[in-house]
């Protein structure tokens, strides 16, 4: 188990990482997965109820099927965070057909509780989350049309849109998280963003991964609101 807990924008947070068992059903191993975070979890009076990012690897499409779903009858209620999915085999060991990252935040001293916000119509994917000041965006994609270059720009519209529905802006963002699909050029969206988006990013990190369902990028945000 990868284990850290750190202090990030006014809030205190504890990230897991650890990758499936590859035993049973991919069901069964997402199962075990999250119940070994559970675990760790408890270890600081948390548990999965505090939840704010995860982020699942898989081998193919199958796996990416069953895992996203199992996930999603895992984290529901107030468990429900944001969440990305990623098609990278190279990221996983031995038997693993997938990978989870999770973040949990312990709760804000303001007292404030997770105010969702879902697609319409809803999706396995909850569009945005804000919590204790921070506005959590799940991982925004394009799967309408086919290169890098007309995806682009819808993805940083309904990111946007996203932002401001949430009380953001692009001024307020702390961290973006790129997934570029690695036959893409990291020069080519570094320069394609900087060109669309003035604001000044503190944190950004680019993770490549293959492809899944036509998409060519992926970008996750987080904001501080206050």
């Amino acid at each position: 188990m990868r284990l850290k807990t750190f202090p990030w924008l006014g809030q205190q947070f504890v990230h897991l990482s650890w990758e499936g068992n590859g035993e049973g059903t991919v069901e069964d191993e997402t199962q075990e997965l999250f119940g070994r975070f559970s675990k760790w979890l408890g270890e600081f009076g948390l548990t999965l109820d505090h939840a704010v990012r995860t982020r699942m690897w898989v081998r193919d499409m199958e796996c990416w099927h069953a895992g996203v779903h199992e996930r999603v009858r895992i984290l529901k209620g107030p468990a429900r965070s944001v969440s990305s999915s990623h098609m990278r085999p190279d990221r996983l060991g031995g038997k693993a057909r997938i990978s989870v990252d999770l973040l949990a935040m312990f709760p804000p001293t303001d007292g404030s509780t997770k105010v969702f916000k879902e697609y319409e119509p809803q999706t396995i994917l909850l569009r945005r989350m804000n919590w204790g000041g921070l506005l959590f965006l799940s991982g925004v994609t394009d799967m309408t049309t086919a290169t890098f270059d007309t995806q682009f720009p819808i993805i940083i519209k309904r990111l946007t849109d996203t932002l401001a529905d949430g009380g953001g802006t692009w001024d307020k963002v702390q961290r973006a998280s790129y997934f570029l699909h690695h036959e893409e050029s990291l020069d080519h969206l570094r320069a394609s963003f900087a060109k669309a988006i003035s604001a000044a990013i503190p944190s950004v990190d680019y993770t490549l991964v293959d492809t899944r369902q036509g998409k060519r990028l992926e970008i996750e945000l987080t904001a501080k609101l206050d």
